[in-house]
């Protein structure tokens, strides 16, 4: 058998290796080493006949990494994203959904100044939560529960993006007010109820908008709108905010990323049923013309 280091690949502290085996039954095994463990990806030498005139894997070139099939440049892209306190098919899961509902750029802004995710037991129901850099803590984290779910993941990931993406503005930026990436918490104590209205409503906004495939059980929140049912109010804002026909079914929809996502929450959420949610008395929409009023 004979053995090729392809290329090494530094993801935080850890050192990526991918090396490529022949055997004598002209198989070629793809092993991408991460933290003692080996997943391979097994193709028939006729398959990579032409690629293995290259001495690099291109960014096109699928690798296995703990059961999820990403490129080499969706890997670099989640690089400085440590996940901790998980099991491999739990890590598998969430590198998928990130994949799936950010963009690489996205990703890469994300983890620039450090970002842990951990699977952690939540007594109270809950499933998961995104802790927000402040004044006594050097990085954000982002916890969930065991019950992972598309919708959970993107939700608690856009709470994040929403609070370091500076570029971002209207309702698409995060409603606590933050400097250098750490929250006011002055700003927060006073208008606690009315940030945590809106940043909900509007976080779940995009979530509905990015998750790949419509999510057969909605986010909770949609429980605190009036007057329409938590599934009805989902299917509408989906189909709202995926920018689908309302001829094709919700189960048809599409999710969408990057700047499409943002754009279509600034544009549409004053029209969704979410921006309707009422958790402190009045609308996630009241409560943007408030804070806007106050900064």
């Amino acid at each position: 058998m004979t053995e090729r280091i392809i290329e090494e690949i530094s993801l935080g502290s850890d050192i990526l290796c991918l090396k490529e085996y022949e055997n004598d039954d002209q198989v070629i095994e793809y092993v991408f080493e991460f933290d003692i463990q080996a997943v391979c990806l097994r193709k028939k030498l006729k398959d990579y006949a032409l690629k293995r005139k290259n001495s690099k894997v291109s960014d096109q070139k699928l690798v296995n990494i703990l059961g999820t099939i990403m490129t080499k440049g969706e890997l670099r892209a989640q690089r400085n994203i440590k996940f901790i306190d998980m099991t491999p098919d739990q890590q598998a899961f969430i590198r998928r959904v990130l994949r799936d509902s950010f963009t690489q750029k996205e990703l890469e802004l994300m983890g620039k100044g450090g970002l842990i995710v951990r699977v952690t037991p939540f007594e109270d129901g809950k499933a998961g939560s995104y802790r927000r850099k402040h004044q006594d803590t050097e990085i954000s984290e982002i916890h969930l529960s065991e019950f992972l779910t598309e919708d959970t993941v993107t939700h608690e990931f856009v709470h994040h993006a929403r609070t370091v993406d500076e570029s971002r503005t209207g309702f698409a930026i995060t409603a606590y007010k933050t400097v250098n990436g750490i929250f006011d918490a002055e700003f927060y104590f006073k208008n606690e109820s009315d940030i945590h209205n809106l940043e909900e409503a509007s976080t779940v906004a995009e979530t509905t908008a990015r998750t790949k495939s419509h999510a057969k059980d909605p986010s909770g929140y949609f429980d605190y709108i009036f007057g329409i049912s938590r599934k009805a109010a989902y299917n509408s804002d989906r189909k709202r905010l995926t920018r689908s026909p309302q001829s094709i079914s919700v189960d048809n929809t599409k999710g969408i990323k990057g700047k499409a996502a943002i754009n279509c929450v600034n544009e549409e959420f004053s029209r969704t049923h979410i921006a309707a949610m009422m958790i402190h008395g009045r609308t996630a929409l009241r409560s943007y013309e408030i804070l806007n009023q106050k900064q």
